[in-house]
């Protein structure tokens, strides 16, 4: 099952369609049971995007679409980092790590089926919850430079 079917799978009760007219700035919308994707987008980045606005449905309400506003920016974060457990959780470094892509982050992207640019947003996002390190599951994840390391 492809990345898009499994984020799919996880909201039932969501109908998720592609947008032909959506505007190109606009990757995708979320609304009551309802996301649209823009079809513009390539898998990749419609992968990212459905993680997002899953983690939308998930933590946010009401209309944020107001960024100046600073109750809309924190679910705006919120939605993000609940995208990020769903495609990057910690458990999926540790799963490259162990696996023949592991110190090739294009590689690793392609294994994830996510953009490099959102490999190092999510990297970036760990930096600011957890520090440069992070102990997890029995390994030491270092995310500046990215390194795995076992701890016995």
């Amino acid at each position: 099952m492809q990345k898009l079917e499994q984020l799919a799978s996880i909201i039932p009760d969501v109908k998720v369609t592609y947008d032909h007219l959506m505007p190109k700035a606009l990757a995708g919308l979320y609304s009551t049971n309802r996301i649209r994707l823009n079809a513009r987008n390539d898998y990749y980045k419609n992968v990212e995007v459905l993680a997002e606005e899953i983690g939308h449905h998930y933590t946010s309400f009401g209309d944020i679409s107001d960024y100046s506003n600073i109750n809309s920016m924190k679910q705006e974060q919120r939605a993000r980092r609940y995208a990020i457990k769903l495609i990057l959780p910690l458990e999926k470094l540790i799963e490259c790590y162990h696996s023949d892509v592991w110190g090739d982050k294009y590689e690793i992207c392609t294994h994830l089926e996510i953009t490099p640019e959102y490999f190092d947003s999510a990297v970036k996002d760990y930096i600011k919850k957890f520090g440069h390190y992070v102990k997890y599951d029995g390994y030491k994840i270092s995310f500046e430079p990215l390194s795995i390391e076992k701890l016995y």
